[in-house]
């Protein structure tokens, strides 16, 4: 049971620049329930985890394991511009995990975080446009659709991505986490590039290059 929520405006416009800001939050009041519980240990369970963005299966490189806990929250905030045919846009976000453990056992307040900066810009000129139901930009209009015989050559776009995020807290190299009662659950950073091409309004081919280093 949990509350998800998102304010997002749109504070100034016009004919070429459109300036976007929101805050989302959401609020876990009761985690899942384990039923292959530890006697006397907290049943109700949360599980962090991150697979990278290009991914060829669905192994999870960065995750905090099970953690018992009476509670979570995240919150954060996205910003982002346009300018005609180039866009930047991005978001951060804090996690906090409410432990729950044996009285004998530490456990303080989780902590990790996230986030990520993108920018695209569309070299054949369409604009980028803002769809104000969704709060969100959206694919490019094609102007000059592709055609071999009229030589349309349909839109094309590049873009550029780096994403961080860090689920560990309250951990000291060298020391076990049964000690301090934190979470070493990974920290992973990724970097890609993208060229898109929408040939027409209803299809589009996209190819991508990744980093991606986890530890």
């Amino acid at each position: 049971m949990g509350f998800v929520g998102r304010v997002a405006a749109r504070p100034y416009h016009d004919k070429d620049w459109t300036l976007h800001a929101g805050f989302s939050g959401q609020t876990v009041f009761h985690p899942n329930i384990n039923a292959n519980g530890t006697p006397g240990v907290n049943r109700t369970t949360i599980s962090l985890s991150d697979e990278p963005e290009l991914r060829i299966d669905f192994n999870k490189l960065v995750s905090t394991g099970t953690l018992s806990a009476s509670g979570a929250s995240a919150h954060g905030g996205e910003l982002g511009f346009s300018w005609r045919n180039l866009l930047v846009q991005g978001e951060y976000y804090q996690i906090g995990v409410t432990q729950a453990k044996l009285p004998e056992v530490p456990a303080p307040r989780l902590g990790f975080n996230g986030g990520y900066v993108e920018g695209g810009w569309v070299f054949t000129g369409e604009p980028i446009p803002y769809d104000a139901e969704r709060a969100a930009w959206g694919r490019p209009m094609v102007e000059r659709p592709f055609s071999i015989g009229k030589g349309g050559i349909g839109a094309w776009e590049l873009a550029a991505r780096y994403s961080t995020v860090s689920l560990n807290s309250n951990v000291i190299p060298g020391v076990s986490q049964s000690v301090t009662g934190g979470v070493f659950g990974g920290q992973q950073q990724i970097a890609a590039l993208a060229l898109s091409w929408y040939p027409n309004d209803w299809l589009a081919v996209h190819a991508a290059i990744s980093v991606c280093e986890c530890e």
